[in-house]
């Protein structure tokens, strides 16, 4: 089964963290719209893989988990099966070798059956549909902290997390330690942007004059999976509107700390056990 190496990942770097945004560090694809020639960008690597991949609509690699591809036909999750066949039509005349080169416009043939041996399949493509979703659930997250640095000690295992859903906009805590706690610019709430930046005394004191107690004293292995689940919480900017949030949040997003963290490395064993399978 070829590489699929298409050229379809755009990095957004990340803001300075002293410029607050709400918005973390994003990883985008291209548009539908990349010129054939980048779409035919794929690379031989051997023979049939070994992967229990899409057993039903017969693709068994496991690299077809790792690509959105509706996106790459240029279609719609909810396009029918006429569209995805036209697309496929299409593209396969795009990469006809004499348009994209001999060795590349094969490769792409190869990768282009595969994916719409997937697709029209019923039951190849809810699985593959199941799977995308499972794994949306994590786009964006790298195990590493959206937007405080560590500044304490290595040994040190507690780590300062604001619920910013709850954060009414005081700036107390940024008041009393100014170098651990900012107010990002979208929403008005409190953040923590540098992890033991201030003495501890400040820390706690800035903690202590929170009015509706919002601020927490948390595992710094939860970090990353707290401020990652806080960035899909929905809020409105404080002192606009009446109520803090906008739609529906997390019940409570420490009780979700442990189920995520759990999901995701179920997922991590899942995608290690295709590769050691493939290879």
């Amino acid at each position: 089964m070829p590489a699929l190496l298409v050229n379809t990942t755009i990095s957004v770097s990340p803001a300075s963290p002293w410029l607050l945004s709400s918005r973390p560090t994003t990883t985008r694809r291209a548009s539908s719209g990349t010129s054939s020639r980048h779409r035919c960008r794929a690379q031989a690597s051997g023979s049939g893989t070994k992967g229990d991949g899409y057993k039903p609509g017969g693709v068994r690699g496991s690299w077809v988990s790792d690509y959105d591809l509706y996106e790459l036909l240029g279609v719609e999750r909810s396009s029918p099966q006429s569209e995805i066949k036209a697309a496929y039509r299409s593209l396969q005349k795009r990469c006809h070798p004499d348009v994209a080169g001999a060795a590349e416009g094969h490769d792409m043939a190869i990768v282009l059956n595969e994916v719409y041996a997937l697709l029209s399949d019923p039951a190849a493509r809810l699985a593959y549909d199941q799977e995308q979703a499972r794994r949306s659930e994590f786009a964006g997250y790298t195990g590493r902290p959206l937007y405080s640095s560590w500044l304490g000690a290595e040994a040190e295992r507690r780590a300062v997390f604001v619920d910013e859903v709850r954060c009414v906009g005081c700036l107390k805590c940024a008041l009393h330690a100014s170098r651990t706690f900012a107010v990002e610019s979208v929403y008005g709430r409190a953040r923590v942007i540098a992890q033991w930046a201030d003495d501890e005394d400040k820390i706690i004191d800035a903690i202590s004059t929170c009015p509706i107690d919002c601020i927490s004293m948390v595992e710094r292995s939860d970090l990353a999976a707290l401020e990652f689940l806080m960035s899909k919480q929905p809020r409105g900017r404080v002192r606009v509107s009446e109520g803090n949030a906008v739609g529906a949040r997390a019940p409570n997003i420490f009780n979700e700390v442990a189920k995520f963290q759990k999901r995701f490395e179920e997922m991590k064993h899942t995608s290690t056990t295709r590769e050691s399978q493939v290879t």
